[in-house]
């Protein structure tokens, strides 16, 4: 039995959440905490979180003991002497949560009294882990097929050993000061720069230097392990882009289409073995790279804790992967664990089938950029650049695809082979080298052209399996559209996933004459259940996405139902702030007890954990996808962020009842660095304004102002569509932080505007006052009598925390290379908090 199945002893425990949203780093950490910590209540163990981010759903949870400060070893220190913590929980947050948790280890001594222990990992691991070169050497020593390492600190040294191996090389910086990047150097001139830029990462001044394996496969297997080595695979994905081309930015898929049986099963075996090894009691994600030509297997990543893989193969199968990981960190054997009831009863010791195929797309950042007249380098290599993802699922990865891409870009006639038509072949040929973001559409306009496909693969590195799928994508889409209003094609385009935007556009038409003819044609939708027995075994299904088969497997749940529209994938300046709020939302729905509904398509976001809705539509959040949800289900009302007004417009005029969460279209600009942005807040409940308090903004920093000096008793009635939290917004050309404002200084050429998510979740947390929810309980006419009390007194409501909100340390110029300083307030990724005297 391991030296860390500790269940009777544990008595309370300490989540470090993942921090800041960053490039990588969305909010699956964050969801994952905020799933499992009731579960621990449940085995009677206090829980205790700490988190920097304004976002973070744990910090606003009622099942554990709160703590919103910097993620610092001092901080961390304090609170687990104060509180007596024996167990700490850092690989729910990540990698920068265990690599935070190894310093504060690493910095211990013996005045600080005993180390509490890390749940999953002995101490010993944990350091190992954290050490990429002692983990490669551990792994190595083992039998275990990685690549070799070698760690350098001096530019000499580094051109020592340049001598020895060959081009291309993979450096990466040691002990990291934020999220690890891989550079690759395929020319001598760019090795130097190479060194400087890894050591500047390195706490240390530390590089990793390896021999680069660009152009293999990239292979992702996801498993757990329990206190008596039973260990069992969870979910597996390939990269359709080469290695050589960021994981995060690559089109992945799952399950694994092109590689042969015999060694996915040599992956699994190996990928055991490390869990072994490590004597893990948990999940752990494997990345392996496949050179097709040689079968040779090489380990290039071992992450022994949730990250982005964990939660994606948890939507993508259906299986319950939060909740399973925090039994096993307990150490509860995998066949005693006991789920709640809405997953079956062997589900945790049932490794999960998929009868269907899921495409996962990077979302990337450079139009809402290059709208700003802010360029970028759009060139994809080992440097991550997109900021977020989505999901397709369909029963073929076509169906998947389509999908997947309505998801990632809600314009989806933009998305059509007819417009990369511009595209010299001397420029598609450059690109089909060097990717970019629009690498998709660029291999099928490269098809289009007549490119033979071993040509392309060649080019690419890309398998021919994919090409020979575009090829067959293509000839549809150009026989969909050369035989207009054909029901017989109507009929074959629904099946692989083309939506009715796409075929209005072929056949000149409307979506709703699209739809009417589907309808009139009996060309219906169905929904399957993504089940992690894939059907074999009776389960309490609540995850669906949508095809074209014979038989519906989603029936309509209630007829008060709420359906709750998701905010997608997350994008420049809306970070998590809009998951954020739509979790919030449908949290409060199910506390009122509405039957809830949620549709959305991100995997990362808190919305699609399982205990927040009554039912999921794993689809695209485009007007059509919409409707057949609400067709089906025929809710009460549909829940939408503001910011989605092209839709809000159609389902109105669909004759939906639509509730908004407030929400400008775009992140509003900040204020430069020679003024202040001033706004006075007020909630609005459907007929009574009241204000709230003044706030001043100065670049990539928000602070309420304590002191208010005559506040308005009654704030003149504004045109607002629906309750919620808005500002009244001026400017001021003063760099200095106040401390009272007055009425008088509100200008004539103020203007008001919905107050912008993330200002929600900072002021939420300042004040200790739910402003979303009250949004959600206002909309409904379910304010109570305390809530109006509470609003009437609010601008008397004290800080709880002197604690601004500030730009997180996003380092734009290592992922992006952008020509200009990228405004830190509008087009935020993540925030942090500071405080101030």
């Amino acid at each position: 039995m391991s030296n860390i199945t500790i269940n009777n002893k544990i008595k309370k425990i300490l989540f470090i959440g993942a921090g800041a949203n960053d490039f990588g780093r969305e909010a699956e950490h964050d969801a994952a905490i905020y799933q499992v910590m009731p579960e621990l209540r449940g085995h009677g163990i206090e829980v205790f979180v700490v988190d920097e981010n304004p976002y973070a759903l744990s910090l606003e949870s009622l099942a554990a003991t709160t703590f919103w400060q910097p993620l610092t070893i001092e901080n961390l220190k304090k609170i687990v002497k104060e509180n007596n913590i024996d167990t700490v929980a850092p690989l729910f947050g990540g990698e920068a949560s265990l690599r935070l948790w190894a310093e504060v280890v690493q910095s211990w001594s013996h005045g600080d009294g005993p180390v509490p222990n890390t749940l999953g990992l002995s101490i010993e691991m944990l350091l190992k882990v954290n050490n990429i070169p002692a983990l490669t050497a551990y792994m190595a020593k083992n039998g275990l097929p990685v690549i070799n390492n070698y760690v350098l600190k001096a530019q000499d040294e580094a051109n020592e050993l340049l001598r020895e191996l060959q081009l291309p090389l993979m450096i990466r910086a040691l002990h990291p000061n934020q999220t690890n990047t891989r550079h690759i150097v395929e020319r001598l001139d760019d090795f130097e720069d190479a060194i400087n830029l890894a050591k500047l990462q390195s706490v240390t001044q530390e590089v990793i230097i390896s021999k680069a394996i660009n152009g293999l496969k990239e292979v992702s297997i996801e498993v757990l392990r329990d206190f008596r080595g039973n260990k069992m695979q969870i979910g597996a994905s390939e990269d359709m882009d080469p290695i050589g081309i960021h994981t995060a930015d690559s089109l992945s898929v799952s399950p694994i289409l092109t590689i042969q049986d015999q060694l996915i099963s040599k992956m699994r075996d190996y990928a055991f073995r490390v869990a072994d090894i490590l004597q893990l009691q948990g999940v752990m994600h494997v990345q392996f790279a496949v050179d097709d030509d040689t079968n040779k297997i090489y380990i290039i990543k071992v992450s022994p804790y949730i990250d982005q893989m964990a939660t994606r193969m948890s939507l993508a199968t259906g299986y319950p992967t939060m909740l399973v990981t925090i039994n096993l960190a307990l150490g509860v054997a995998l066949e005693d664990i006991v789920l709640p009831h809405n997953f079956g009863k062997n589900t945790a010791i049932m490794e999960p089938m998929m009868d269907h195929v899921v495409v996962k797309l990077p979302v990337f950042p450079f139009g809402e950029l290059v709208q700003a007249g802010v360029h970028v380098n759009r060139q994809l290599n080992s440097v991550q650049k997109s900021i977020g993802t989505t999901l397709g699922f369909g029963r073929t990865f076509i169906e998947a695809l389509e999908k997947a891409i309505r998801s990632a870009h809600f314009n989806n006639a933009s998305f059509s082979p007819t417009n990369m038509a511009y595209i010299n072949d001397d420029e598609l040929i450059q690109q089909l080298i060097h990717p970019q973001d629009n690498r998709v559409l660029l291999l099928i306009e490269a098809i289009k052209r007549g490119y033979e496909i071993d040509e392309l693969a060649e080019l690419t590195a890309i398998d021919e399996f994919y090409f020979y799928q575009l090829k067959h994508l293509h000839t549809l889409e150009e026989e969909v559209e050369a035989d207009i209003d054909s029901i017989k094609s109507l009929r074959r385009g629904k099946k692989y996933g083309l939506s009715d935007g796409l075929l209005a556009r072929f056949w000149h038409t409307d979506f709703n004459i699209i739809r009417t003819l589907a309808k009139e044609n009996h060309i219906d939708v169905t929904y399957k259940a993504v089940e992690p027995s894939a059907g074999e075994f009776p389960e309490n299904a609540r995850q669906y996405y949508a095809t074209y088969e014979a038989e519906n497997e989603s029936v309509q749940i209630n007829a008060d139902s709420v359906l709750v529209i998701g905010s997608g994938a997350f994008r420049m300046g809306d970070a998590a702030s809009g998951g954020y709020a739509t979790t919030i939302t449908m949290s409060e729905l199910r506390r009122l007890q509405y039957p809830t509904i949620i549709m959305n398509n991100n995997p990362s976001d808190a919305t699609l954990l399982p205990h927040l809705a009554d039912k999921q539509y794993l689809e695209p959040l485009e007007i059509s996808d919409v409707m057949r949800v609400v067709e089906l289900e025929k809710p009460q009302a549909i829940v939408i962020p503001g910011n989605r007004r092209k839709l809000i417009k159609a389902l109105r005029d669909l004759g939906q009842q639509v509730i908004i969460l407030p929400k400008e279209k775009h992140t509003p600009s900040g204020p430069n660095e020679n003024q202040s942005e001033f706004a006075l807040n007020l909630f609005y409940d459907g007929q009574n304004m009241y204000p709230i308090n003044f706030t001043q903004h100065m670049a990539g920093e928000v602070r309420i102002i304590p002191q208010l000096a005559n506040l308005p008793e009654e704030i003149a009635q504004k045109e607002i569509e629906s309750p919620g939290v808005y500002q009244i917004i001026w400017y001021q050309n003063t760099v200095t932080w106040i401390d009272t404002v007055d009425a008088a200084d509100i200008v004539h050429d103020s203007w008001l505007r919905p107050m912008p998510f993330g200002q929600i979740a900072y002021m939420t947390k300042v004040m200790d006052v739910q402003w979303i929810r009250l949004t959600i309980r206002a909309a409904l006419h379910e304010l109570t009598d305390q809530d109006v009390t509470t609003l009437a007194m609010i601008n008397q409501q004290p800080i709880v925390q002197p604690l601004s909100m500030i730009a997180a340390d996003v380092n734009y110029r290592l992922h992006l290379q952008p020509n200009e300083v990228i405004d830190g307030t509008r087009f935020e990724i993540g925030v942090g908090v500071n405080y101030y005297e």
